[in-house]
């Protein structure tokens, strides 16, 4: 099984969820990826360097990655000349090769609710609504300029109080079958102070 970056991870994670994703949308995912990672887990998801750009956050590391991808024949992009000829379209395709991702299960929860809440939201709205409005972006102030992704570090675990990782493990371990209920918990305790004072006497 191909081992891989962590950014090409991440886009084959897109890749293997969206059949022929549009590059737009791909970098808009990975974007939004590391920004609620950063906010629930104090860290993101890939290594990328965000900078402002002229259709939103983007980074220079998507190539990279797409190209580890296509080297080892996990993932192809298709482009599409437009009309007039003045600009193209890039899909991305996922060849249906297996890869063992190294996400954590917060990781996992994250990349779940991106798919969930992003993939299929219509473009202007992702745009717009979501990723116009995070902080690092409204903070560049001109093209090029790398986004401050720290200024959302921890946001998500202040606001609700919740660790991601540890809610994330609990989860897991009870789906198991891992776990005490706090009734069985209780009558433990019971027992263990009842045959603690029959011991004194």
């Amino acid at each position: 099984m191909a081992e891989l970056s962590r950014n090409a991870q991440l886009l084959k994670y897109f890749a293997q969820q969206y059949p022929g994703i549009p590059r737009k949308r791909l970098v808009k995912l990975a974007y939004m990826t590391d920004i609620l990672g950063r906010q629930y887990l104090g860290k993101p998801l890939s290594g990328m360097n965000w900078i402002l750009y002229h259709h939103g956050p983007y980074s220079q590391e998507i190539p990279e990655a797409i190209n580890e991808l296509e080297v080892q024949d996990l993932c192809w992009t298709e482009v599409i000349n437009a009309p007039t000829g003045e600009a193209t379209w890039k899909k991305l395709y996922d060849a249906g090769k297996p890869v063992l991702f190294d996400f954590s299960l917060a990781e996992d929860q994250v990349l779940g609710f991106v798919i969930r809440t992003y993939r299929d939201m219509p473009m202007d709205e992702l745009m717009l609504d979501v990723v116009y409005e995070t902080t690092p972006y409204k903070q560049a102030e001109k093209f090029g300029d790398n986004l401050q992704m720290n200024l959302v570090d921890d946001e998500g675990k202040r606001e609700f109080g919740f660790d991601l990782e540890a809610i994330a493990r609990a989860e897991r371990q009870a789906e198991e079958g891992d776990f005490v209920t706090a009734r069985e918990y209780f009558d433990g305790l019971r027992d263990r102070i009842t045959a603690r004072y029959a011991e004194r006497d």
